[in-house]
Parts: structure tokens; sequence; C-alpha cells
């Protein structure tokens, strides 16, 4: 695994980029929370913003987050594929925040039993346009997701289905729930990367609205998630800084 470094693949993809064509993408996000898959990863003022390049379906780039105080620092690399209603990505997590329990300070250690990062394979699928329900399924399949006492990989698993509820006059309103379990649960063991127990970890409203000024458009969002599992609820304002 030491070999395997995601993010030198990425650095040939943005490198070759220039000679093949691509479209390259950004954007950048303020808000009060940084919320995912049932989890406050962070609260208080956070910025989380991504580039990306994208060829013929293929896509890869970066995807940082932060907060006001530093308390919270993120940087991931991830790849993905995207083929009319079908989309498949893996990303590579590495959280900086100081006061993480796990090693965060060696971002190109890929040693399983070492290593403070960890990779999520995701995939959804759009059923169609006149049904658009949108199913996911996502596995940790490498890294800090471990058992307690034989070390070995959960692969924690989210499962979600999302569907759009309302969509007029600029408004559009999203529903979604997620289930998450660990495909190999450690003995007398019950939590997964997600939650302290296996379950519906995630009820999600998801609200977004462009908000027109002078002739620009600024869009909004409002989150409110709730995680039945561990008995959380989160409320989450966004406004979008910048995307082209």
């Amino acid at each position: 695994m030491r070999k395997v470094k995601l993010l030198s693949v990425l650095v040939c993809i943005l490198a070759a980029g220039s000679a093949v064509g691509q479209e390259l993408h950004s954007s950048l996000q303020i808000r009060n929370s940084h919320l995912w898959r049932g989890l406050e990863v962070a609260t208080g003022l956070v910025y989380t913003g991504d580039i990306k390049v994208s060829y013929k379906g293929f896509y890869g780039g970066f995807w940082s987050g932060g907060d006001a105080s530093g308390s919270y620092k993120e940087f991931n690399n991830f790849i993905g594929y995207k083929k009319e209603r079908l989309v498949l990505e893996l990303w590579d997590i590495y959280n900086f925040s100081p006061e993480a329990t796990y090693n965060n300070k060696e971002f190109f250690n890929y040693n399983p039993q070492e290593t403070g990062r960890f990779w999520d394979m995701r995939s959804n699928y759009t059923l169609s346009t006149q049904l658009p329900l949108t199913l996911s399924w996502n596995t940790v399949v490498f890294g800090r997701d471990k058992t307690a006492e034989t070390r070995e990989n959960k692969y924690s698993t989210f499962v979600s289905a999302e569907y759009p509820l309302y969509k007029k006059q600029g408004l559009e309103v999203k529903g979604r729930v997620g289930y998450s379990f660990a495909l190999n649960q450690g003995e007398n063991e019950k939590a997964n990367f997600f939650a302290r127990d296996a379950g519906i970890s995630e009820v999600s409203f998801i609200l977004a609205k462009d908000l027109d000024v002078k002739g620009y458009k600024i869009p909004l969002g409002i989150w409110g998630m709730w995680n039945p599992v561990n008995e959380n609820a989160f409320l989450q304002f966004s406004v979008q800084a910048y995307s082209f």
C-alpha cells in the first residue's frame, strides 16, 4: 500500500490535462458547520472547496475544508467516473485536525496499521428522469476503520436513498435517508465509522435556493439532519462564494 500514491495519480491527471482539452471546475462554500453521513465533522465558521479536472466522463481533483479557529483541517484527493446516471468515486480522505486521536501528522504514510487516512469507495445511481430516486452505496475500504482486537478492516458502509421532494421558482427541497453498518464487525463491537450501532444514521431535508443580487445568483442552502442511532440533530446554513 505504501507504493500506491493516489495523490501522485491526481497530480499526473492535472499536469496532463492541458494536453487533452479537459474541463476545469472549482467551487467554494462558507458554512456554519460541516455535516457528513449523520455526523457533524466541524462547527463554527467553516469553509469547504474543491478543484477538479474532467475528461470524457473521468475526473480527479482535490477537496479541502477548514474553520476559522484552526481546530478543523481536512485535505482529500479523489478520482471518479460518471456515465449517464451512474457515478463511481474513490476518495482518499485525510483530516489534520489538531485534537484527532489518530495519526494525522504523516500525510504520505500508507501503512494500513499506522495511517490516519481512509479510502472511501462511493457509488450512486439515479433511476430515471421520471423517477429521480438516487440510491447510494459507500464503503470505507482502507485506513483507520479497524476492529479493536484484530485490527482488520471493518468495511463500514453507508447506504442511502435521496429524492427531490419539491422544485419550483428556484427553490429545491430534497429528502435523504441513510443506513450505516459494518461488513466485518469486530467481536463484541457495535460501532461503525458513522454511528455507534448499525441502523438509520441519517434523516435529512436539504433546501437550496439561488438568491438574485443585482443579476448575480448566490446559491444558499439549509440542511436539517438527524442521526437516530446517535440521537443527534444538526442544522447547517451555507452560501456558495463562487463556482465555475
